[in-house]
């Protein structure tokens, strides 16, 4: 009797498993302040900023699932909220004075910095337990920043992270969303703290 009730929860378990379904992924917003600096004060001047918006698409994924355990569901997940929302906290530890502005929007006598998504991989991967799954995902994260001060160039750099994350994936997958939502929350965290320090730390803001 034991054998076959255990028989018919594991059957049950895997025509769940091959039902698919879509756990939206969140990602909320995080504060990137663990930022180095080689000076004691923050960027003295005036400087603009804004966000590269056809980029944001980059961060923008609906098929993550690596394998064949939960392949049949769709973890969707969109990190561009978190990322415009988490960059003011971090341009506030770097700047004096810092603003948003628009695109086409150059302002005299300012240094406009230009964020930009280079590239976005999430990769979500679940390994089957007795019941349930275990959820393990790897998020690979680029992005690079310009600084033009009257139509000139005078910095730029990319950054690139990746960040893992494993969590109980749930008894049928649903907590794989949240597991990759936190480890692209580590990633943006990584990159912008990393951005930050080199706009600290370049002596093209500090001449």
């Amino acid at each position: 009797m034991g054998r076959r009730i255990l028989s018919f929860t594991s059957l049950v378990f895997i025509s769940m498993l091959a039902i698919g379904c879509a756990h939206k992924a969140t990602v909320s917003t995080v504060r990137a302040t663990n930022i180095y600096s080689d000076s004691d004060k923050k960027v003295s001047g005036s400087y603009t900023y804004l966000v590269d918006r056809t980029s944001l698409t980059k961060l923008k994924k609906d098929d993550t699932v690596q394998g064949m355990a939960c392949s049949a569901h769709h973890f969707p997940i969109d990190g561009g909220e978190a990322f415009v929302n988490s960059l003011p906290h971090m341009l506030e530890e770097v700047f004096e004075t810092i603003s948003k502005t628009s695109e086409g929007e150059g302002r005299a006598n300012r240094t406009q910095l230009v964020f930009r998504v280079e590239r976005f991989e999430p990769r979500l991967k679940f390994n089957q337990k007795f019941f349930g799954m275990d959820a393990e995902a790897t998020v690979e994260l680029g992005v690079s920043v310009v600084g033009t001060r009257d139509g000139k160039r005078v910095f730029g750099t990319t950054v690139d992270t990746q960040r893992s994350k494993s969590g109980d994936g749930g008894m049928y997958c649903s907590g794989g969303g949240e597991v990759v939502a936190d480890a692209t929350r580590d990633a943006i965290k990584d990159v912008l703290e990393k951005l930050g320090e080199r706009m600290a730390n370049t002596q093209a803001f500090r001449k």
